[in-house]
């Protein structure tokens, strides 16, 4: 079964016969809701940051963002009665359509969202006549909860499903003839991995720790990330995927999912039934996933993950900010009776070797645009019996973040006898 197979069918299970049954109607109210929600977020938050901000400036900037550009027009499609095509993207046919919208919610803002009279009378205006009418009873109860809901998560999961489609499809239109390897190494360099995915899923994480502990939260958090890589490795893959269904069936696959999350949304089905319906039919992936993102900063052993083995590198101390020059520097001071060297490793390759004399201080530096992303392990060489060498003293590992802001990461290593 084709990974993407697995994400769609397996991993959420009976979900994805349920999304199956969403009907176009309520599809369509509930992607609007979910698209109509999400630009009053944006707007409120960029009047928050510049007040002065005019409505010019303001469609500009909303013109910007995925819900616009992908949102919108799959709405627009699925209020229609229309399937979503594979190349979606804001078409001049759409535009007109877009600015209406855009300005109803910039005029009348969480009003629109107050009721659903006042949100059937938006879809009204915004031409959307016939979905309107024949949503049922019990499917405006739900939407009714849905307005009621502060909780965001599903609707952004579904948004970030969206722009991974988007992305792997546009690579592919642009070049058909590109690689596998050109599209993995273009779509992880991208700030799709880099930043949104990150993103998103760590805004889940208020809401998962609410509604269970700080550890299941942490657990649903990697599980989420885990089902984004299934996703995107499948879609990846070059030709065919593993059994042997072409883009075409990937894409209606990409939709059952989509309607998954679109029934998870609008029904109150959160983030941690969505990874315990996963977790079943995930394989394990040892280490950090490609979504660590960006980490704020931190002093504690914790927030780079650092883990010294045994007793050659304890108490060892380290320091991250997100904001800096981009310098990684480790500061070793020897607390040994003997030289020894230290082997620097990033991303499992050895990069470099720092001999540090007994009682002596070194420094070595690197920068994170070079390390960043990857886990960084440093391995001890110590003369021990009959003066040979080894490395049985022990290890330290911590992983390097990325910084869009520079970042600044500093390492202590105490070098103990051992």
């Amino acid at each position: 079964m084709s990974a993407l197979s697995m994400a769609t069918f397996g991993v959420f299970g009976e979900l994805a016969n349920l999304g199956k049954k969403v009907g176009w109607a309520v599809r369509c109210a509930n992607m609007l809701l979910t698209a109509t929600r999400a630009i009053i977020r944006f707007t409120r938050n960029q009047m928050v940051l510049d007040p002065q901000t005019s409505r010019e400036k303001l469609l500009l900037l909303l013109y910007q963002t995925n819900w616009v550009v992908a949102d919108l027009p799959a709405t627009i499609y699925a209020c229609m009665g229309k399937n979503v095509p594979p190349s979606l993207q804001l078409a001049r046919g759409l535009l007109p359509t877009v600015q209406y919208i855009l300005l109803l919610v910039l005029s009348y803002k969480d009003d629109i969202v107050s009721t659903w009279g006042k949100f059937k009378a938006f879809m009204t205006r915004a031409n959307f006549t016939e979905a309107a009418s024949e949503i049922t009873k019990g499917e405006i109860s739900s939407l009714e909860t849905a307005m009621e809901s502060t909780a965001t998560c599903s609707e952004d999961l579904r948004s970030a499903l969206n722009l991974v489609w988007m992305t792997i499809n546009e690579y592919r239109e642009n070049d058909p003839g590109i690689s596998e390897a050109d599209v993995r190494l273009r779509i992880s360099q991208s700030d799709l991995m880099l930043y949104d995915i990150p993103i998103v899923t760590n805004n889940c994480m208020s809401q998962m720790t609410s509604e269970s502990t700080v550890v299941t939260a942490y657990n649903t958090r990697e599980t989420l990330r885990k089902t984004f890589s299934i996703v995107i490795s499948d879609l990846i893959k070059d030709g065919k995927s593993d059994n042997g269904t072409s883009m075409v069936t990937k894409h209606n696959a990409y939709v059952l999912l989509d309607d998954a999350l679109t029934l998870a949304s609008v029904t109150g089905l959160e983030p941690t039934d969505l990874s315990t319906l996963a977790s079943e039919f995930l394989e394990t992936i040892c280490g950090p996933t490609q979504f660590m993102g960006e980490i704020d900063d931190g002093t504690d052993d914790a927030t780079l993950g650092m883990n010294a083995l045994k007793k050659a590198f304890k108490k060892t101390t380290s320091s991250w900010t997100r904001k800096g020059d981009g310098k990684v520097i480790i500061s070793f001071t020897s607390k040994d009776n003997e030289d020894v060297t230290v082997n620097i490793r990033s991303g499992g390759d050895k990069i470099d070797e720092v001999r540090v004399r007994a009682g002596a201080k070194a420094q070595w530096t690197s920068t994170v645009n070079d390390l960043g992303g990857k886990t960084l392990y440093l391995d001890r060489w110590r003369p021990g019996f009959l003066g040979l060498p080894g490395t049985g003293g022990g290890s330290l590992v911590l992983w390097v973040p990325i910084a869009r802001d520079g970042g600044h990461l500093e390492i202590n290593a105490q070098l103990n006898v051992s």
